[in-house]
């Protein structure tokens, strides 16, 4: 099996139907699996209308919904794939999406992580491309402080890249992921104390550490359906579970790395970003 595509989701077949189609018409290794999770929702997988394409297999499963890290982590434990891809639900892939990514890691053997640009519905694209997180600039980011340290949130957000540069990147937003089997084997898996943020910026994190880069592709796009759902200020926390949920998975990913460096290969410590 050369490509496994793994789609967790939360009772969202409409969404999982979109993606499908997408892969249903993109070009894809000889042996490709496409693996559904449904995460938590009892019957949702049933909804999902199956496009005819005999160049995929599909599979599908049900599972408690313990949280993104460790429906992401049932997902890859079923596959076979030499190259591992997490999609969010509402991610399309153009034709030519992985014909560019895998390309790209059989072309670069220190790669162990790489995404395409995403596009939202409203042709403005989605930073998923980002400056490893400090407890600092998280605060800046939610609070009124944004307003007086806008060069602080422009390094860490990345706001002046070229998206259609292909580089390596410090980390790639959870909403797609490439791997390459190697690179899982030796990083994965998720860590599965978060439930559903952080652990995108630990495992590229731990791919810096193991000597693997992360590179984000910009000679290619997908489009991205859906806002991001960490975000909000202060006030959301009263308001937002996603919010809440956003912060108490921070406490853990900086009470995991307290002391501790970046890796130094990693493009921020290089000064590369």
């Amino acid at each position: 099996m050369d490509l496994s595509i793994v789609i967790l989701h939360y009772g969202t077949p409409k969404d999982v139907t979109k993606n499908l189609v997408a892969l249903s018409e993109a070009v894809l290794p000889k042996e490709t699996e496409i693996i559904i999770v449904n995460n938590g929702l009892s019957g949702a997988n049933n909804e999902v209308k199956i496009p005819k394409n005999p160049n995929f297999e599909l599979k599908f499963f049900e599972i408690e919904n313990k949280g993104y890290p460790q429906g992401c982590n049932f997902g890859i434990s079923k596959s076979k794939g030499e190259i591992l891809a997490l999609l969010s639900p509402d991610i399309e892939v153009l034709p030519e999406t992985f014909r560019v990514l895998v390309d790209h890691l059989s072309t670069h053997p220190k790669c162990g992580i790489c995404a395409p640009r995403l596009r939202f519905p409203n042709d403005k694209i989605q930073d998923n491309f980002r400056v490893f997180p400090c407890p600092a600039d998280q605060i800046v980011k939610r609070t009124f402080l944004r307003k007086f340290f806008t060069s602080r949130m422009r390094k860490s957000l990345m706001w002046d890249k070229d998206s259609t540069r292909t580089e390596p990147v410090d980390w790639l937003t959870g909403a797609f992921q490439v791997f390459t089997r190697k690179a899982w084997d030796k990083i994965g898996p998720n860590d599965e104390r978060y439930f559903l943020f952080m652990s995108d910026v630990d495992i590229c994190r731990m791919a810096w550490e193991c000597g693997f880069t992360v590179d984000f592709i910009g000679e290619t796009e997908a489009r991205h359906n859906e806002t991001r759902l960490s975000a909000g200020g202060v006030m959301d926390l009263f308001r937002k579970k996603t919010v809440r949920i956003h912060v108490l998975d921070a406490v853990k990913y900086y009470a995991k790395y307290f002391g501790k460096r970046l890796p130094k290969s990693c493009p921020s410590v290089r000064g590369k970003l």
